[in-house]
C-alpha cells in the first residue's frame, strides 16, 4: 500500500513556509456568559469567527501553492 506522496520533501517544506506565516485571526466578536448565581457576575469573552480563521489558513496555504479538497466522506 502506497502510504506518502512522492514529493513528500516538497510537500513539507511548503507546509513548514506556510505554518511559519500562519497568524492567529483578530478576535472581533463578543460573547457574554450570564452567570446562574446572584452574587457571580457575567462571564464576558472576545473571539474570532471560525470563517475568518479560515480565511487566513486559505490565503496562506494558497501561497505556497497548497490547496485545500473539502470532503463528504466520513468514516464509520
Amino acid at each position: 500500500m502506497h502510504r506518502s506522496s512522492e514529493r513528500i520533501g516538497t510537500i513539507a517544506a511548503a507546509l513548514a513556509r506556510a505554518q511559519a506565516e500562519l497568524v492567529n485571526p483578530e478576535k472581533t466578536l463578543t460573547a457574554v456568559i450570564m452567570s446562574p448565581f446572584l452574587r457571580e457576575a457575567d462571564r464576558t469573552f472576545r473571539y474570532a469567527s471560525l470563517a475568518s480563521g479560515l480565511d487566513i489558513v486559505r490565503k496562506t496555504l494558497s501561497q505556497q501553492e497548497i490547496a485545500t479538497i473539502p470532503t463528504t466522506r466520513t468514516s464509520r
